[in-house]
């Protein structure tokens, strides 16, 4: 399973790092706060669902230039007892090492809850409740250069059918490699899009939109991800939606973040994503 997990992971490890990473605090006067459970989580399509535990850190215990190896080794707890509930059924994740834990889940069932629990030996135990939303895929999607004469963008174009009711999306695109640096993982460049269905509720939706902030190049390979996502997870996206992140913001602590983990920090969601992956040209 562990393989499996990891093989899969390439394309989706830097959006679970990415989802739980703190707002910068100002570097004066900061009082220490206390060290806490800190929880991220992601669907692997096809495969299960994959856990990053860590531990929240002051914001002056790290920096830029920190090592991304120690950094991860840092903030990791990898001794955790993880397990997911829904309805009678308890699951142990396997631990998969470097905080991550994971199982083979293909049977998930939509809008019932499911229940996180994390038990560490050094920092006491959280939970977290959260609900799968109905999946939603592209209709269609493509990817290709767009040059503006300036810079070299990415253009996406998609179409999608909206289920009744409402409904809240993540798209996210990000340069992908087959073999992905660790430092590239902890401090990926993803390009995220979010948006409801307040206007288009039950109808199909097609955009174009280039990514910004990032200039590509023919042959450049990238993964284009969609998912309907929860309304709490869409709120806790869009707090932070106008902040850049640098490596060193793993080590700060994510207190101006909603949450969803009980006595912790991050946010334990689900969502399935639909992955596409293209060769700009």
């Amino acid at each position: 399973m562990t393989g499996k997990v990891f093989t899969a992971i390439q394309i989706l490890l830097a959006t679970l790092l990415l989802s739980c990473l703190p707002e910068p605090l100002p570097v004066d006067d900061i009082p220490k706060l206390e060290t806490k459970i800190v929880v991220s989580s992601q669907i692997i399509p096809n495969t299960g669902l994959v856990v990053f535990v860590s531990r929240s850190i002051g914001a002056l215990d790290a920096g830029d230039d920190s090592d991304p190896e120690n950094l991860i080794a840092q903030i990791a707890i990898s001794d955790a007892v993880v397990t997911l509930q829904v309805d009678e059924t308890l699951d142990t994740l396997e631990n998969l090492g470097n905080g991550l834990y994971g199982n083979i889940i293909l049977d998930w069932q939509n809008n019932v809850d499911y229940t996180l629990t994390v038990n560490t030996t050094s920092l006491g135990s959280v939970s977290a409740v959260t609900r799968l939303p109905d999946f939603v895929s592209f209709n269609e999607v493509s990817a290709t250069i767009f040059d503006n004469g300036f810079d070299s963008l990415a253009q996406i174009s998609y179409r999608l059918t909206d289920p009744i009711g409402e409904n809240y999306y993540m798209i996210n695109v990000q340069r992908f490699r087959s073999s992905q640096e660790l430092s590239s993982l902890v401090n990926p460049r993803i390009f995220t899009r979010l948006f409801d269905d307040k206007a288009f509720d039950g109808e199909e939706k097609g955009e174009t939109f280039n990514v910004l902030f990032q200039e590509f190049s023919e042959g450049d390979s990238i993964a284009v991800s969609m998912a309907n996502i929860s309304k709490a997870y869409y709120d806790f996206l869009k707090v932070r939606s106008d902040n850049r992140f640098s490596f060193v913001e793993f080590a700060g602590e994510p207190i101006n973040y909603p949450t969803n983990v009980q006595g912790g920090y991050g946010f334990f969601n689900l969502h399935t994503p639909d992955v596409r992956v293209f060769i700009l040209d």
